[in-house]
């Protein structure tokens, strides 16, 4: 069974959300009282369950990444503002005085000579 899952997507950020709103649409189709409303409630709900699980079990993972990518760029949670999340326990980030082009610098290292990648402009900052 373990085989089965090799070079499958899983469960990513979008795939949980779209299993979180299937079941709130769900848990609101109980409590409808119109028939028809219900039917189409519930469709939606279980419309949403199978894309989530069609999502997981896709081995078209560069496919699928893109679309959570694009998911969290919408919700404000973009990767690359995670990874600079990350880099920031480590490195101190600076806008170069000329060309306004981001650099970044170990932390802790005091006051140093920075040199910035893009256009060689070299300005003085305390790490």
């Amino acid at each position: 069974m373990a085989g089965f899952y090799t070079g499958r997507n899983g469960s990513d950020q979008l795939s949980v959300f779209l299993v979180a709103i299937a079941l709130v649409i769900a848990v609101a189709a109980s409590v409808i009282t119109d028939e028809t409303a219900r039917i189409a409630t519930g469709a939606v709900a279980i419309a949403l369950a199978l894309w989530a699980f069609f999502r997981m079990m896709s081995k078209n993972i560069g496919r699928r990444r893109a679309e959570n990518d694009t998911f969290l760029s919408l919700i404000g949670q973009s990767p690359e503002k995670k990874a600079r999340r990350e880099e920031k326990k480590t490195h101190r980030f600076f806008r170069c005085p000329k060309c306004k082009g981001m650099c970044r610098v170990p932390k802790g290292k005091g006051k140093i000579r920075i040199t910035c990648p893009h256009c060689g402009e070299q300005f003085i900052k305390r790490t």
